[in-house]
């Protein structure tokens, strides 16, 4: 699979992602809207671009967008799943983003570009649980909600607590570090090293970004280990030298790191056991 996918592209894949999925929810309760309408209608279709040479890659930003136009939700997500995790790591900055640009907007009052990048952060999380499996999967699928909820409350002026919004943004990136260092446990165990190092690189960056929403000394903590972390998932992405004790160690520091960022957020979850093996 081929996703040359810039920064433009992936706004539009999430907010793709996201829309279908709010169609579908709003139709639970709702008389059918022209988007609703439109979602359950794409729902039955059979993508052009699934049949299209090379499985339906995805080339162009042209492209992309008729993918977008055509394709059902369950149909992006299931190309975004099939990307290589190189292509994923390229784009762990943009949740990140857009919880910043959501807390700019927020401050300077423009609730709907506020909720707006709320609800494309939300796009990605949403991308990510459809290739998590198991609690993974459950944990992502709900900080999407926190994340829907939080955008409905912004972008209605109803939001009490300013602090909601950070506090969630940092709960998702959390929900991120866990899955990806999880992914990495995973390829580890399959000798995937190449993909173990970019998974590492992810869950640092995930990490980093959770902690910096709290500031002091648990960013300053989160950032050692995320820069840590880093050097090491760069050893093993680029073959480079490495020890299995190195690599041990790394994974402790690393699950150590995200554990210490959920008990500041109140979230009980542990990052998963590593055993590097023989």
């Amino acid at each position: 699979m081929n996703l040359a996918l810039k920064p433009v592209a992936l706004a539009l894949l999430v907010a793709a992602s996201q829309t279908v999925g709010s169609a579908s929810a709003q139709s639970t309760n709702a008389p059918a809207a022209p988007a609703v309408r439109r979602a359950a209608s794409q729902a039955n279709k059979v993508p052009s671009v699934a049949s299209a040479p090379g499985g339906g890659a995805i080339e162009t930003e042209a492209s992309f967008e008729r993918a977008i136009d055509e394709a059902p939700r369950a149909h992006i997500e299931g190309r975004w799943r099939a990307a290589d995790v190189k292509t994923g790591y390229t784009m762990r900055e943009e949740p990140q983003r857009h919880f910043g640009d959501a807390a700019a907007a927020y401050a300077r009052k423009d609730y709907r570009a506020a909720a707006t990048d709320i609800r494309n952060a939300a796009g990605y999380l949403r991308l990510e649980a459809a290739r998590a499996t198991g609690a993974g999967r459950k944990e992502l699928e709900s900080s999407v909600a926190q994340l829907d909820g939080l955008a409905y409350r912004v972008e209605k002026g109803a939001l009490k607590d300013e602090h909601a919004m950070t506090a969630d943004s940092a709960k998702a990136e959390h929900a991120l570090a866990l899955e990806h260092r999880a992914n990495a446990i995973d390829a580890w165990t399959r000798k995937q090293y190449h993909q173990t190092g970019y998974e590492l690189k992810a869950a640092a960056h995930s990490l980093e970004s959770a902690a910096g929403w709290m500031g002091g000394e648990v960013k300053a903590s989160a950032s050692t280990t995320a820069a840590d972390t880093r050097r090491l998932g760069d050893k093993l992405a680029f073959s480079a030298t490495w020890t299995r004790d190195e690599v041990a160690k790394g994974f402790d520091a690393l699950g150590n790191g995200i554990d210490a960022v959920g008990h500041e957020i109140g979230d009980a979850r542990k990052a998963s056991p590593f055993d590097v093996g023989a």
